[in-house]
């Protein structure tokens, strides 16, 4: 008796995971399917705390199983205690208890159906976290050529990943995780064909990459007109982390610049040719922006 009573009450509680993890599973392995896995696999970030951050969530992760289990200690030895108490021999089951049974399932269904819509956000988003941790640790050695750098600027219901304040201009600098193609015959070095219009990846083609790197950089530059006093040049540019980018004749075909931010990638933006930022204009904008953060600290 008192081992069956064990085994209803774990059941219960491992019935409904036991489904969660295992639809987990099958929606990611029908997600990779076809073998596409991140551009910069591999690569190391190199971020301050770095290592630290990693161990923070480590904890944290660890704390949040512990706090699961002890949440549900109570209730498993309450209900272990009580159903050795019930003869369950002389129990008829009722209309209302298949209502109660299709409600714990609804119930189940539904949080199910959460984890898998989280898990696939938390996928996404944990893949955007890297790939703008990696550009922003490629940008900052652009401060060692005289420029600023700034990143995850709050704007009006978006942000801007990163800001350049170089002597060309100012650089509103959107980055982007695009998943490769799996290694076919060796290959492995895919490329993205960038005609200034639309980027065309491997497999499909898009242009609302672009579209939002531009709308960024007009907001940037109305903000920055109003807040300094004068206009300045604010130029778009779109980080494709880990893809080669073959852009040739685009760059007379759109305002948008598309590269990849590792080795020398970046460094057009420190680039002094033509310089149209002075120094005095370079430290309004960098105050102009630095406000973006405090503003976006005292609506919290």
């Amino acid at each position: 008796m008192a081992l069956m009573t064990v085994l209803l009450v774990a059941s219960s509680a491992a019935v409904p995971v036991a489904l969660a993890i295992g639809i987990s599973w099958l929606s990611r392995r029908v997600q990779d399917r076809d073998g596409r896995r991140s551009p910069i696999e591999g690569r190391t970030i190199h971020g301050a705390a770095e290592q630290l951050r990693k161990r923070v969530e480590e904890h944290g992760d660890e704390l949040m199983v512990s706090l699961g289990v002890l949440l549900f200690v109570g209730p498993y030895f309450l209900a272990i205690w009580a159903l050795q108490r019930i003869n369950l021999a002389q129990i008829k089951v009722s209309f209302g208890d298949y209502i109660l049974l299709a409600a714990a399932s609804l119930m189940a269904a539904l949080l199910i159906s959460r984890v898998l819509h989280h898990g696939r956000r938390r996928r996404i988003a944990n893949a955007g976290l890297k790939a703008e941790l990696y550009t922003a640790q490629e940008l900052n050695r652009l401060m060692a050529l005289g420029c600023t750098v700034l990143h995850d600027i709050p704007c009006e219901q978006f942000n801007i990943d990163h800001v350049v304040i170089g002597q060309r201009g100012v650089y509103a600098i959107e980055t982007k995780s695009v998943r490769k193609p799996a290694p076919t015959g060796g290959k492995d070095h895919f490329k993205v064909s960038y005609d200034g219009q639309r980027l065309h990846f491997p497999g499909f083609s898009d242009d609302k990459r672009l579209q939002q790197t531009r709308r960024q950089a007009e907001w940037l530059a109305s903000y920055l007109e109003g807040a300094v006093g004068r206009k300045v040049p604010v130029l778009p540019a779109l980080a494709l982390p880990g893809w080669w980018i073959d852009s040739t004749g685009s760059r007379a075909a759109s305002d948008v610049r598309v590269f990849n931010p590792a080795g020398r990638g970046a460094e057009f933006m420190a680039d002094r040719r033509g310089a149209s930022v002075d120094a005095s204009t370079a430290a309004l904008v960098r105050q102009a922006l630095v406000m973006r953060y405090a503003a976006s600290a005292d609506r919290k």
